[in-house]
C-alpha cells in the first residue's frame, strides 16, 4: 500500500524554488522561506530521502550540443508478452538517443522521444533499434517543427494548507 506524506506550504514554496535554481545556497533559500537554514537543509533532505526530490542535475540544451533532430516514434511490438516487453524496455534504456520511453495506451504501445545530430543519425538509430529489435511490428515517427513549449517543473500552489503526495519510500 502507498504512503503518503503531507506537503505543507514551505515545502511546497521550497520546491518551487528548487525547481528554479536548485544552486541557490541554503541561507538564500531559508531567507525566503522564513526559516532557519539549519531547518531548511533538513526539509531538502527530508523530501530527498522521500523520493519527492529524484535527482538534481544540470539541464542541457541538446540543440546547444548539435543535436538538432527530435523524433517522437510510436512503436507497436509483435509480441506483446511481459518478458518481450521487458526486453523492449531494458533495451531502450541502454539507448543514448533515447531520451524518454513510455508504455501507452491506445493503438501503440510505445512512445519514444529520441534525439539524434539529423537525419543520417535517425536513419543509422531506425536500422540498429527499431528494425533490428525483431520484434517491432511497425513504428511510425513524427518530426516536431518548432518547440513551443518545454518545460521540466512541477508548479505547486503554495496557498493550499497542504498537499497530500505518495513518496516512494
Amino acid at each position: 500500500m502507498p504512503q503518503y506524506r503531507a506537503l505543507d506550504k514551505v515545502d511546497r514554496k521550497l520546491l518551487n524554488l528548487l525547481q528554479k535554481d536548485n544552486q541557490t545556497p541554503t541561507r538564500v533559500l531559508a531567507d525566503k522561506l522564513h526559516i532557519s537554514q539549519p531547518t531548511c537543509l533538513r526539509r531538502i533532505k527530508d523530501l530527498r530521502e522521500a523520493g519527492i526530490i529524484s535527482a538534481e542535475v544540470a539541464m542541457v540544451d541538446p540543440f546547444a550540443l548539435g543535436y538538432g533532430m527530435l523524433a517522437f516514434l510510436e512503436v507497436s511490438l509483435t509480441n506483446q508478452s511481459d518478458e518481450h516487453m521487458h526486453a523492449f524496455e531494458a533495451g531502450m534504456n541502454k539507448e543514448a538517443e533515447v531520451m524518454q520511453c513510455y508504455f501507452v495506451s491506445g493503438e501503440y504501445d510505445y512512445f519514444l522521444v529520441v534525439h539524434v545530430i539529423d537525419m543520417d543519425a535517425y536513419y543509422q538509430f531506425v536500422r540498429r533499434v527499431i528494425s533490428g529489435s525483431g520484434n517491432v511490428r511497425h513504428f511510425h515517427s513524427r518530426f516536431p517543427m518548432k518547440r513551443a513549449k518545454f518545460a521540466t517543473r512541477i508548479v505547486f500552489d503554495e496557498k493550499a494548507a497542504e498537499l497530500p503526495v505518495r513518496i516512494a519510500k
